[in-house]
């Protein structure tokens, strides 16, 4: 018995050492990288309300999340993909700027993982716009509200350990701004300041000097857009509409178009022909349609509802070739309209109705967010924590992904 207990075990040593894996390379050794960039056609970056995350879609499916600092308020890209930008709200004394690499390629649709190249801390940051930082001659910009200045970054040094600043350009008065880059006839870089407190400046982008101001009284100043020809700049007043020449030096003449009736515009989302949309917020029933094409433009409002049912606007934006508004209402209906005359195609219903109180703040993003694809358009349900994918014309199924927390603010880099 003895004996056979004895062969047995060497046959069970044996069979460990014929199993052994061969020896390996050296811990501290050299080895060939392996590659990590994979095919994406559409990165989503959708900002989580609830963590600070930045949440990363690739394709429809969750990449990746890369962690910011809590309370985020806006998120914007760089015109190229190649940067995003997470600014925290106003609810600590503690303001930062997350400035992410967001390793997309989008002429390869090749993508890696990104995360966080540099972390700034300032002051009350602001200056986004639909996803966008005003950008000149190469830069982008990121204004300090709390001290009237604008700091200019270089992109192409946020990455590593160069000093990314590329100069700083006075605003004026401290204040909440309303932005808009323009160009002269003689190629120069005009930078348009609206002041909530109602005034209205441009500087030239490489001198830093206002070289004009805005005429006239602007109370509590709020949304810009420069017109679809790019000869004028709409500044949105509680009053009225303010209209410079998008260079002072053109001979254009300044205008004041008031409102047709109480309602005011404070957001601003390009249209087809010539056609701009505004609106704000309070729940209204209306958005207004600006008509840039006259020497003078003209405002009048489109209702909302459907069939005799009210509809209250929550949120509107318009698609990439401005073809196309939507419109997300209260009630729980995102709409599909014509971008020139605001007609509805088609409206359906995507989620559940929330309060028609609910309003953005300083502190912390809560409202749903709109961004679009290619033929599609893609919806944050903060309330969920749900991202809705639909057809750019709203039929079909909807797709459904379920990321948790509160998702918001949205952005798109795709091939």
């Amino acid at each position: 018995m003895r004996l056979l207990r004895s062969l047995l075990a060497a046959t069970l040593t044996a069979g460990l050492v014929i199993a052994a894996p061969a020896p390996s390379a050296p811990a501290h050794g050299t080895a060939d990288p392996v590659g990590e960039a994979w095919h994406v056609h559409e990165r989503l970056l959708v900002s989580d309300s609830k963590t600070g995350d930045i949440v990363v879609i690739d394709d429809g499916k969750v990449r990746d999340r890369i962690s910011t600092p809590k309370a985020p308020i806006s998120l914007a890209r760089s015109a190229d993909g190649t940067l995003a930008f997470a600014l925290r709200g106003r609810a600590a004394d503690r303001h930062h700027v997350s400035m992410i690499d967001t390793a997309y390629d989008a002429a390869k649709a090749e993508a890696r993982l990104p995360y966080v190249a540099r972390t700034w801390v300032t002051t009350s940051p602001g200056g986004v716009d639909h996803g966008r930082l005003p950008e000149a001659s190469g830069k982008i910009g990121i204004p300090s509200e709390s001290t009237g200045t604008l700091q200019w970054f270089d992109p192409t040094k946020v990455t590593g350990f160069d000093d990314p600043r590329a100069g700083t350009l006075s605003l004026g008065a401290p204040g909440h701004y309303s932005l808009v880059v323009a160009k002269a006839a003689n190629g120069a870089e005009l930078l348009h300041v609206g002041n909530i407190r109602g005034t209205s400046q441009v500087i030239d982008i490489a001198s830093g000097k206002v070289i004009s101001t805005g005429a006239g009284t602007c109370p509590t100043l709020h949304g810009a857009m420069l017109t679809p020809d790019g000869t004028r700049v709409i500044f949105s007043c509680a009053n009225g509409l303010r209209v410079v020449p998008a260079d002072p030096a053109s001979g254009g003449e300044q205008a004041f178009v008031p409102y047709p009736g109480k309602k005011r515009t404070a957001v601003m989302v390009d249209g087809a022909n010539g056609v701009i949309w505004g609106s704000t917020g309070g729940a209204l029933t209306t958005v207004q349609r600006i008509d840039s094409n006259p020497a003078v433009p003209t405002i009048a409002e489109v209702s909302v509802g459907r069939r005799g049912h009210k509809r209250t606007v929550l949120r509107v934006d318009s698609s990439p070739d401005a073809a196309r508004l939507y419109v997300l209402t209260h009630q729980g209906y995102l709409q599909v309209r014509d971008g020139g005359t605001g007609r509805l195609i088609r409206e359906r219903r995507v989620m559940t109705k929330v309060s028609k109180s609910l309003d953005e703040t300083t502190e912390v993003a809560i409202m749903p967010d709109l961004a679009f694809g290619e033929g599609t358009v893609h919806l944050s349900v903060p309330q969920s924590g749900k991202v809705l994918t639909l057809a750019s014309d709203l039929r079909g199924r909807i797709t459904t992904l379920r990321i948790g927390g509160k998702p918001t603010r949205m952005v798109v880099l795709s091939h």
